[in-house]
């Protein structure tokens, strides 16, 4: 039966009574809490679905009821305005239409009348448990109730339904799956649905495979691992004699069969990256070891080969690019850029003398393979390397020769550095307004990528200095967001919107006083927003037992010598830092202890525990140690942290990680390795700032740490890889698209 009226009633007037006096913040928070009160009310309703239904009339009945139910919903969802239009659509007029074709259709018997119905009933059902649970992106959505649609007329009148679950991930299936249970063609859905969810993890896929060796897609998964890892599935063979052993042994796939010949190949690491060719007999396992004898020879087989697999038409080698790709990376930091950032206090001819025979190509993929590894220096270095082989040709050439591989990265990188202008320059102007138009468009097509594209065109926004090259990249974007609403991509027509938006923050800041309103003054972080109740700052560093972290921690306390102005303590598995003033800084940092043993996340552990036990909440969290470490680091984060210090950006990822615990937290990452000599007087400046009792105004914190480092140059290059607040768009971005959640 229905929610009674007056269960609606209250639901408004509770709601109401709590926004009275609330803020825009306050507002947002309540409704969600409101959505999943309503939500837990009509998800207990008794439902006349569960009962037999008997006749088309009493599923459309049943149907009705599930309208009415999913439509009262909509009313407390807080996500995306255009999803929400478009569910309404649906649950309104496209659900009635549907119903009616299929009661009016003679050529249906009764049974198979309910049978549909009820389908679509179990759909908005389940629907709305996914949404509410967060179990499926919101830009799932349109795509998941054009796929039901299809579906439903597929198992209606017999036809094939497999192409329609191509662009659905492994969630969507599910969700059709369980809307269809009373088909036979159910446990297809379901295979279907297990399928995608353990080829998104292709690291597991032996251990499923090893379970249920019989699964229908099998083969399917068995590429896909051997793609993602083919030295795993080598040594599984050697090493097991299971039935999945001898399934791979026995696969007639030729890249398979490849993998399986070297199992016993002591080179077999140097001979897979060349998987497709030596399968494809298009090179002999002799040539490539001849080649290995020589760095510079056996790089430049990895180019050409990348180079002619990425020309070729996409067909079944496609996703065995992987290992050849890997290995351009491995051998480009090995052999190059490890090297140059080695000497990067050395004279240019010996710090760059190990690219000196390189051609054009190999120096493109060094640099867009190695993008986080490259110091600025490194990378300007070989930029000019590379734009010194252009005499008679123009820049574009570049992109041209490599068939416009990796080109994203290249032009996001020459952004971030200060080299697109000159890039660009070296090419006609219609062709630079269509290389900007590539690298900003089509973006929405990969729902899993698409936000992170974002990003990385929004992180390339403080290079774009040329007012004509601003001009196009504004222009493209209202193109793009143009074609996304005739087009009604909901995912792109967000993307668009909020990449137009934090453009125009960027370069028109000051007539945008709304926006910066809402994303908060990321120019300071004002020192009273930082104090608890007691008037004190808490600041919780986390450092990690290896090498490098016990020299960190040596250093850091370094910083706290003066008995003056610090007093410090230590027990076995933590130090407490206290500023000797009033309205004081606290400072709590873990011991580094043994990495190998974990008795360093022990001590953060314990640490933990003391802090909540204290009531003591960090709102400002600093992370020492390597990018790997980033994660555990992330683990401590609280709602509390208003001033997140990563040192190294472990990726898009975390950066989403500290905005979705914490969004008003203003981050400080570096776009390569956060270093020590960085990490240490950045620390510096900021715990001399808050204890002289001001505000953290980034631009002067900024100019302080470059009056530090000028006559360092390889310190200066490190620090200009780091990112202020202010200037970190790609959280802007984050903090809008999550705007609805």
């Amino acid at each position: 039966m229905p929610v009674p009226e007056t269960t609606f009633a209250i639901i408004n007037s509770f709601f109401l009574f709590l926004t009275m006096n609330a803020s825009v913040t306050d507002f947002v928070f309540m409704r969600k809490i409101v959505s999943c009160f309503f939500f837990l009310i009509i998800s207990l309703r008794p439902s006349s679905i569960v009962a037999q239904v008997q006749t088309p009339g009493d599923a459309v009945g049943a149907l009705k009821e599930e309208q009415y139910r999913f439509h009262q919903y909509l009313n407390y969802l807080t996500f995306d305005p255009n999803i929400i239009s478009r569910l309404s659509r649906f649950v309104d007029l496209e659900a009635d239409s549907i119903s009616r074709r299929i009661v009016t259709d003679t050529a249906l018997t009764d049974d198979k009348k309910v049978k549909a119905i009820q389908s679509l009933a179990y759909f908005l059902r389940e629907l709305g448990g996914y949404i509410i649970a967060k179990k499926i992106d919101t830009y799932a959505i349109p795509d998941a109730l054009e796929s039901y649609k299809g579906i439903l007329k597929a198992l209606v009148y017999h036809t094939s339904f497999a192409d329609l679950l191509i662009p659905l991930g492994p969630v969507a299936c599910e969700l059709l799956a369980s809307s269809f249970w009373q088909y036979d063609e159910c446990a297809l859905l379901d295979d279907i649905a297990i399928y995608k969810q353990v080829a998104s993890l292709p690291g597991y896929i032996l251990h499923y495979l090893e379970r249920y060796p019989a699964f229908r897609f099998a083969d399917s998964l068995l590429l896909i691992a051997a793609a993602y890892d083919p030295l795993k599935i080598s040594s599984f063979v050697i090493g097991d004699r299971t039935d999945l052993a001898q399934n791979i042994l026995i696969n007639k796939n030729i890249y398979l069969q490849q993998i399986v010949s070297l199992t016993a190949d002591r080179n077999a690491s140097e001979l897979l990256p060349f998987l497709i060719p030596l399968a494809e007999k298009r090179i002999a396992t002799e040539e490539i070891l001849n080649k290995r004898m020589e760095v510079t020879s056996y790089f430049q087989l990895l180019v050409n080969t990348l180079r002619n697999e990425v020309d070729r038409p996409a067909d079944s080698s496609l996703i065995f690019q992987v290992a050849l790709r890997n290995a351009v990376k491995e051998k480009a930091l090995y052999f190059y850029v490890n090297r140059i950032n080695e000497l990067h206090s050395s004279a240019e001819a010996i710090r760059f003398a190990c690219v000196k025979n390189l051609r054009l190509e190999d120096l493109y993929y060094i640099i867009t393979s190695c993008e986080e590894e490259l110091y600025t220096s490194s990378y300007l270095g070989l930029y000019g390397r590379l734009m010194k082989y252009l005499t008679a040709q123009t820049a574009d050439s570049i992109l041209r020769l490599v068939h416009y591989d990796n080109f994203r990265i290249f032009i996001r990188m020459a952004a971030n550095y200060n080299t697109l202008a000159d890039f660009l320059s070296c090419m006609s102007q219609e062709k630079a307004a269509e290389l900007l138009m590539l690298f900003i468009s089509g973006i929405e097509s990969d729902k899993d990528s698409g936000l992170e594209k974002a990003m990385g065109i929004a992180d390339s926004y403080t290079g774009l200095s040329s007012t004509g090259i601003s001009e196009v990249i504004r222009k493209g974007l209202q193109s793009n967001l143009d074609r996304c609403q005739t087009g009604q991509l909901f995912f792109g027509i967000r993307l668009y919107s909020i990449l137009l938006q934090t453009f125009d923050l960027v370069k028109q800041k000051d007539s945008l006083n709304n926006l910066w309103e809402y994303l908060g003054n990321h120019e300071m972080l004002q020192r009273k927003s930082l104090q608890n109740e007691n008037g004190e700052i808490v600041e919780l560093v986390l450092f990690y037992g290896d090498e490098d972290g016990i020299t960190s921690f040596s250093n850091f306390l370094n910083l706290f010598k003066d008995e003056g102005k610090w007093e410090v303590s230590k027990n076995e598995f933590w130090v407490t830092i206290r500023s000797l003033s009033e309205e004081p800084i606290i400072i709590y940092a873990n011991q580094p202890l043994d990495n190998n043993l974990g008795m360093d996340m022990q001590a953060q552990d314990s640490l933990s525990v003391f802090l909540t036990r204290q009531s003591a909440y960090p709102v400002i969290l600093i992370h020492r140690g390597h990018s790997y470490h980033l994660s555990k680091s992330l683990r401590r984060l609280q709602p509390t942290v208003k001033l997140a210090i990563l040192g190294s950006c472990g990726g898009y990822s975390d950066i989403l990680r500290v905005t979705d615990t914490s969004p008003d937290a203003q981050i400080i990452v570096s776009k390569k390795t956060g270093s020590k000599f960085i990490n240490d007087p950045m620390i510096d400046v900021i715990h001399e700032t808050l204890q002289n009792k001001n505000d953290l105004i980034w631009t002067e914190v900024w100019e302080k740490l470059v009056i530090r480092f000028r006559n360092d140059k390889f310190s200066l290059d490190l620090f200009n890889d780091y990112i202020p607040p202010r200037k970190n768009v790609s959280q802007f971005v984050l903090k809008l698209f999550n705007s609805y959640k």
